[in-house]
């Protein structure tokens, strides 16, 4: 049987619940405005705090204020603050340079050197393949003592390398010794960083090394495994020890070169996720993949996007680690282009590999550990093969397979 309600209570009915909504409401819009004045607030004292320094500088500074300078150490000074060292400011040319680096087109001689303690000049650690380098007869291990007629030294040593660096159509005079032998030779600049190099090890296994993730990485690595394919390679060691430079989404797009499309896990390559748990970005696979035996070189200077590359192939169950723990980055920056040219680098999201959780402050554990000596470390790219233990246990492990 039907009841009936009277108007009067049908009436109360609806003020209460209007005055229910309004109440909830007037709640929510209470705790965004308490929110809002602190931070109104917070914002204020910081304002307040660097207007009374800028007076007190500009009243009593003895020199000259490089007003862009000091507005770019201003700038830097507040990524700075977050405490993040993946975060950071960039000027209007250190951006610049940032975007030629990301797409590969940072400019050298082709030859990638570092200052070595021991030959007292910039131990060449790797050549590309027709490079101005190569050309002019630079190999690896070649030890370069002069740029432009300076000395190397352990002082100018950066700023040398950087010479080295430049637009195209512009040259270099490097003086280098090659097999205790002196030469000196004008090289061409502005060559495309390679950051794939490959080489055959036997009649069954290939060796590959990335020293970043950039634009081209993926190109370069498709031509390194079709070299290998070719030869019927059927094992290959990557090493990505001491790769900290790269991106995400050109970490997973030579993943995809390697394995299957990813249907288990997060169902993607990788998931960037913000602080709050929602997802901002997928990094998906195609069904194509390859059929080696792999391991992966990894160590504590194994960071972000070369702990992804590690951390999936492992994952699929494609590749096992050999080396040591890496560093733990497992975030993901954006860019933010700004007014003046210059833009803001920010960590945006935590990185979920394909399976595994996050190794973002714990870096991954290998499957075999094997650990260099403390000198070994510090001399690990001029280390030759036959020095390396670490390399050697992986060509063991996968001479065996």
């Amino acid at each position: 049987m039907n009841k009936k309600i009277s108007l009067g209570l049908a009436l109360s009915l609806i003020f209460i619940s209007v005055a229910l909504a309004v109440t909830v409401t007037m709640s929510a819009l209470m705790y965004t405005y308490n929110n809002l004045i602190k931070d109104v607030s917070d914002r204020a004292g910081m304002y307040s705090g660097l207007s009374e320094i800028d007076d007190v500088i500009r009243g009593n500074f003895y020199g000259e204020i490089n007003e862009n300078l000091l507005n770019s150490m201003i700038s830097k000074g507040y990524t700075n603050g977050l405490g993040d060292r993946y975060s950071a400011y960039m000027t209007a040319d250190e951006y610049l340079e940032y975007k030629q680096l990301e797409k590969g087109e940072k400019g050298g001689i082709g030859a990638i050197a570092l200052y070595d303690d021991v030959s007292k000049g910039l131990y060449i650690t790797e050549v590309a393949d027709s490079s101005p380098a190569k050309l002019q007869g630079m190999n690896k291990g070649d030890i370069i003592t002069e740029v432009d007629g300076t000395k190397v030294t352990a002082l100018n040593a950066e700023t040398l390398l950087q010479q080295l660096e430049g637009d195209k159509l512009t040259e270099v005079t490097v003086t280098f010794t090659h097999n205790n032998t002196s030469k000196t030779v004008k090289v061409a600049r502005g060559y495309t960083l390679q950051t794939v190099y490959y080489s055959q090890v036997n009649e069954k296994v290939g060796y590959i090394k990335i020293i970043a993730f950039y634009e081209n990485t993926a190109e370069e690595l498709k031509n390194a495994l079709k070299f290998f394919s070719d030869k019927s390679i059927s094992s290959v060691i990557f090493d990505v020890r001491g790769n900290a430079d790269g991106f995400v989404r050109y970490a997973t797009a030579c993943i995809d070169l390697i394995v299957p499309v990813a249907t288990e896990g997060t169902g993607a390559l990788a998931t960037a996720v913000d602080k709050n748990g929602n997802t901002i970005e997928t990094f998906t696979s195609d069904s194509d993949s390859i059929s080696l035996s792999l391991c992966v070189l990894v160590n504590a200077g194994t960071s972000g996007a070369a702990e992804l590359f590690a951390c999936d192939l492992r994952d699929f169950g494609v590749a096992s680690l050999v080396g040591t723990t890496t560093a733990g980055n497992g975030t993901m920056q954006k860019i933010f282009e700004l007014s003046d040219g210059g833009a803001v680098k920010l960590t945006v999201a935590k990185i979920l590999p394909y399976k595994s959780e996050s190794y973002d402050g714990v870096g991954l554990k290998c499957d075999t550990e094997v650990a260099l000596t403390a000198e070994q470390n510090d001399r690990l790219p001029m280390l030759s093969l036959d020095e390396d233990t670490q390399y050697q246990k992986a060509l063991s492990l996968m001479t065996d397979t």
